[in-house]
């Protein structure tokens, strides 16, 4: 008791505000990946499914690296090695080169969960709605898709979590997020335990934020689904 009175109490005061300017900039990358990631692998799965030539083999050749490499080699190598290759890539900001190696690599994973998705859509409702006239395009937007988000919510949101888990990289090339402020205070006042417990605990509250909204946005597009 002594020790969470007077030793982890008064430096949870010093480091809760530093971890809060921390996740200001955990959640500006992680929604930015985050949108940028669906929107990519949307349009990856569409491409698998109907198997468009000339494009369907580039994006099995683009799921099989992002999916079958870390995370941080993609990072490293976007950060520190093409700038080596192309002098333009000098000039990327930090936050910038997190955020699109988080949605590139995330997208691999939320275009095969959309993929997944589409296809669990009865063959039949794609005839029906061809032989009623619509285009492929409306047949994707006001029937498949529509079906297809009730069972690709609780995968996307799980990629967003990770996103959320995997923008703490960002320390690495000298982003202070939660997990940048974390590890330049544990140097400075040389409390490690402490500050990675501390920091832990803000990574689990936003789990538990999301899982909340997770399953008030399953509640609303089933009900929508029904009606």
């Amino acid at each position: 008791m002594e020790y969470i009175t007077e030793t982890f109490l008064p430096y949870a005061r010093i480091l809760t505000p530093l971890l809060v300017e921390g996740l200001k900039i955990t959640l500006y990358v992680s929604a930015a990946a985050f949108v940028l990631s669906v929107i990519l692998g949307a349009v990856l799965a569409v491409v698998q499914h109907f198997r468009v030539k000339g494009f369907a083999w580039l994006v099995r050749l683009y799921i099989s690296y992002f999916r079958g490499t870390p995370l941080l080699i993609q990072l490293f190598l976007f950060y520190y090695g093409l700038p080596m290759v192309f002098d333009v890539m000098k000039q990327c900001p930090k936050a910038v080169a997190l955020i699109v190696c988080l949605a590139l690599n995330s997208a691999a994973y939320i275009s095969e969960a959309i993929r997944g998705a589409i296809d669990s859509v009865d063959q039949g409702q794609y005839e029906a709605s061809l032989a009623f006239g619509m285009t492929r395009y409306q047949m994707m937007t006001q029937i498949v898709l529509p079906q297809a988000a009730v069972a690709a919510i609780p995968p996307i949101t799980n990629s967003c979590m990770d996103i959320i888990k995997m923008s703490s990289l960002g320390m690495t090339i000298g982003i202070q997020d939660i997990m940048g402020e974390a590890q330049l205070t544990a140097a400075t006042y040389y409390k490690t335990f402490e500050t990675y417990i501390i920091a832990a605990a803000f990574y689990w509250i936003l789990a538990i934020i999301l899982g909340k909204i997770q399953k008030k946005i399953e509640k609303k597009v089933s009900a929508a689904y029904r009606k």
